[in-house]
């Protein structure tokens, strides 16, 4: 079934229930109504300088030949090119701003493609706008008129069975950070930072697995991420194991889904053997 590009225009929200084989198609397609997007946001951008060209001509033609018609044109024309580049910066804004998005999305589904049951569905969500929600509102004292807020927004999840019986559930949440505050020569400043938390869950089986509680605590090995994350919590129960790790760098996301993967199978296979003895 085709992705609905009205819709996803207008909402920004890409949700489906069904095997990775067509959701990898999906976001092919989403990949080409990205790139369409950018095609039209660059064709706007031409015909706005030529617009703003032609207006320049026009008014040179006035001067010269002293033409009401001449002025009319170029002030028409010139409105007309930067009316053109203005919407430019408008059209596809969504898609422009959050391309990385629905990438991430089709990196996490082929790393998860050859240990899924063909015929296993995935549900998936993702958001192509930004739905950020508001956490909290406090003062920044270190500047002059500071104040900061915390923002939250889950903008990717996905979930479905791997060939083991495993059952995979991951979430990618952006933690935005926003400094506003009056520098020394009397102006206004607005700084950005955001953070990643990437939640991981395993839900194994116990009549393959047994109780991987034990095998963690004979591992003795933490799970490796990239430079820039941090794993922040490991529990290990007797269903499942859930890891949260949060990162600086959204391009390393992808990355360490896969490195965090291979950690809690460490743990999972250890379990296993323990099992069969």
């Amino acid at each position: 079934m085709a992705v609905d590009a009205a819709q996803l225009r207008k909402t920004g929200t890409y949700e489906t229930r069904a095997p990775l084989s067509s959701l990898l198609a999906d976001l092919d397609q989403i990949g080409g109504m990205v790139q369409a997007a950018e095609a039209t946001r660059h064709r706007v951008r031409v015909y706005s300088g030529l617009a703003m060209l032609l207006g320049i001509v026009c008014a040179i033609l006035a001067g010269v030949v002293g033409s009401t018609v001449f002025s009319f044109l170029c002030f028409l024309t010139f409105a007309l090119g930067v009316g053109l580049f203005i919407y430019s910066f408008i059209t596809g804004r969504d898609f422009h701003k959050h391309h990385d998005r629905y990438e991430l999305l089709r990196d996490i589904s082929k790393n998860l493609q050859p240990d899924a049951d063909p015929r296993a569905k995935f549900a998936a969500k993702l958001q192509m706008k930004s739905h950020r929600s508001l956490v909290r509102e406090e003062p920044f004292h270190q500047r002059k008129n500071g104040k900061q807020k915390f923002y939250e927004e889950e903008f990717l999840s996905i979930a479905g069975e791997l060939i083991d019986g495993t059952y995979f559930q991951e979430t990618v949440t952006e933690l935005a950070r926003e400094r506003s505050y009056t520098n020394p020569r009397g102006k206004s400043k607005t700084k950005t930072r955001l953070r990643y938390v990437l939640n991981l869950s395993l839900n194994y089986p116990g009549d393959v697995y047994g109780d991987a509680r034990h095998a963690q605590q004979t591992l003795h090995e933490h799970i490796r991420v990239p430079a820039s994350a941090a794993v922040k919590g490991v529990n290990v129960s007797e269903k499942a194991i859930a890891v949260k790790t949060v990162l600086n760098a959204k391009n390393e996301i992808a990355q360490a889904s896969s490195m965090i993967c291979l950690g809690a199978y460490r743990i999972l296979n250890l379990a296993r053997k323990g099992a069969a003895k």
